[in-house]
């Protein structure tokens, strides 16, 4: 590779900022950014005190509950650039 293809750090900044942009507008939240790499979340924590009243309350409810846990709650993903401008999103 070629140290001529390298961005500056403004470039990788605004390269950053428009994949955050992006994948805000897809109904992610910022957890955290830096210069070159940020956190995204996506989705919501589960209320477990809530779930465990309305398993006590009906016994039924545990199920529902087991199934937040397991395929709902929060995904987090990481936003990279690379020196060379490419914006990389991996899950977390």
């Amino acid at each position: 590779m070629s140290t001529t293809n390298r961005k500056s750090t403004e470039e990788r900044r605004e390269a950053l900022a428009r994949q955050v942009a992006s994948l805000i507008s897809q109904g992610r939240r910022v957890e955290t950014q830096s210069d070159f790499q940020a956190v995204l979340i996506q989705g919501h924590r589960v209320n477990h005190l809530l779930h465990l009243i309305l398993t006590l309350l009906t016994l039924v409810w545990g199920l529902v509950w087991l199934a937040l846990v397991i395929f709902g709650g929060e995904k987090r993903e990481l936003v990279q650039v690379d020196e060379w401008g490419n914006p990389t999103v991996a899950r977390l």
